[in-house]
């Protein structure tokens, strides 16, 4: 599982030197929205989840989205340990994990997925809880590879096909859910869901796939500090540094430039 902001902004393609593209877009600022996604190596989706920016839950919100969305509702709009175990509820609904057939869960170790309430949830439902190492998700995660992206992609698709269709208007919370679900369920399919596994080196397990260069840059932190280095000490305030070397400097070049004197009298005015 992981969590998108729908929110994208594209690329536009413009003439060489134009300095004005017009674009149809929403003049609000707009509100943060976070869709909570699931799925497994074998192409089973679980429901979405959808976090709106709000104080109380109202069911017209949520009218359009895909079938069986769970609404939730949070004042910044992002996932929270609150919201994180109404989630888990709603995966062990659809997933039905037992002791004969429990359930390897992977997500990202944010705070909000690593609280104790949590992890104890996961051991009485027969759920492995499998975080990724920080600032690896871009590498291990399935939805962060192949999923996110066309998702993304679509959302911004059908939010531009929308403002042709209702010019002057802008995309309130309750159009959201709308759009929303003709860009999931385009996106939900067998196939990307197998390939996300098989591209994060998940399912098949491959370890070759992630090479030896992606580490590179860790290597310079993992070094050992060089005892022979020479480190440089800043003087202090009061000390008075020594130069052996000489620069002559005239005066006239540390003077600045003498100021232009307007000649002539004012003309007086009639």
């Amino acid at each position: 599982m992981d969590e998108t902001l729908p929110n994208r902004t594209p690329k536009v393609i413009t003439p060489k030197g134009k300095k004005t593209v017009c674009k149809i877009s929403s003049a609000e600022r707009g509100q943060t929205v976070t869709a909570v996604c699931c799925m497994s190596a074998t192409g089973v989706f679980v429901p979405p989840a959808l976090i709106l920016p709000r104080k109380r839950m109202d069911p017209l919100l949520y009218k359009d989205a895909p079938n069986g969305t769970l609404p939730l509702i949070s004042d910044s709009g992002y996932m929270n340990s609150h919201l994180f175990i109404d989630w888990l509820k709603h995966f062990v609904k659809h997933a039905k994990p037992s002791a004969e057939d429990p359930v390897l869960l992977i997500a990202d170790n944010r705070t909000s997925h690593c609280s104790i309430p949590a992890v104890l949830f996961c051991r009485e439902n027969h759920i492995t809880f499998l975080t990724l190492p920080p600032h690896a998700s871009h590498v291990l995660q399935p939805l962060d590879k192949c999923f996110f992206a066309p998702l993304k992609a679509l959302y911004s698709s059908e939010t531009e096909k929308w403002f042709v269709q209702n010019p002057g208007k802008a995309i309130t919370l309750y159009k959201f859910s709308g759009i929303f679900q003709k860009a999931y369920s385009a996106t939900a399919r067998v196939q990307l869901a197998e390939k996300t596994f098989r591209v994060a080196d998940i399912e098949p397990n491959n370890s070759d796939i992630i090479s030896e260069d992606f580490y590179s840059p860790s290597l310079v932190t993992l070094a050992p500090l060089d005892n022979d280095c020479t480190i440089a000490v800043a003087p202090e305030e009061n000390e008075v540094l020594s130069s052996t070397s000489q620069i002559d400097v005239s005066i006239q070049s540390i003077l600045p430039l003498p100021r232009h004197e307007q000649r002539g009298a004012k003309r007086k005015k009639i």
